[in-house]
């Protein structure tokens, strides 16, 4: 049987233990919020990850600190501690909710290739115009002409087809570099939405599920 000697140093233990990661995830949080770049524009990101990341810890080492508590004042339901753990499980529960708002396709990625993209997408526009222009694409069967890429003997229509499927070559390569490029933000957009938002709302109702079983 488990004397009260020895169920109150596991309590202490467990309400040092927690206290410990909690002061853990506190210098982890300060160190984040050191390291980030507020001048650019993408702070956020920089804050939301990390802050999702480290949130466990401080679940963990609030739940210690109550599971501590509760085995060593087994009668009275509220103590300093108890207060501490429902009010830090409250900031927690809060900071998951605001800091992390659900992500959209435009979030995904840098602002660089998000420009990319976009100049990608009218660079395939542009070459579709001059596809169309029956004069342009002359003009470049003559260029390929010159440049020796056809024989001398080489007609006017035999000039076109080059200069046509040298274009539609390009549109091909170039709409090609775009899909994979949407398909990979389409990815990192998942892959943000399930782990980063849908962990948080998670993590969000567990610290309130935490907060409303300390002071019950």
């Amino acid at each position: 049987m488990t004397t009260a000697t020895e169920t109150g140093r596991l309590a202490s233990l467990l309400r040092w233990l927690g206290l410990t990661m909690i002061l853990v995830l506190l210098l982890q949080m300060i160190a984040v919020l050191v390291g980030v770049d507020w001048s650019a524009g993408a702070a956020r990101p920089q804050i939301t990850r990390p802050l999702v990341a480290l949130a466990p810890l401080g679940f963990i080492g609030l739940l210690t600190c109550l599971i501590g508590s509760r085995l060593e004042t087994l009668q009275q339901r509220t103590t300093p501690l108890r207060v501490l753990v429902c009010v830090l499980s409250t900031l927690l529960a809060i900071g998951m909710l605001v800091t992390v708002p659900m992500p959209s396709h435009k979030d995904t990625g840098e602002a660089s290739n998000a420009q990319n993209l976009e100049q990608g997408r009218a660079a395939v526009k542009d070459a579709r115009a001059f596809r169309k222009d029956p004069k342009k694409v002359a003009l470049l069967g003559e260029q390929l002409a010159q440049a020796g890429q056809l024989t001398v003997e080489a007609t006017a229509e035999d000039k076109q087809r080059a200069a046509e499927t040298m274009i539609d070559e390009q549109i091909a390569q170039m709409e090609a570099q775009i899909t994979q490029v949407e398909s990979q933000q389409t990815r990192e957009y998942r892959q943000r939405l399930i782990g980063v938002t849908t962990t948080a709302i998670v993590l969000a109702i567990a610290f309130v599920l935490l907060a409303l079983t300390a002071v019950i």
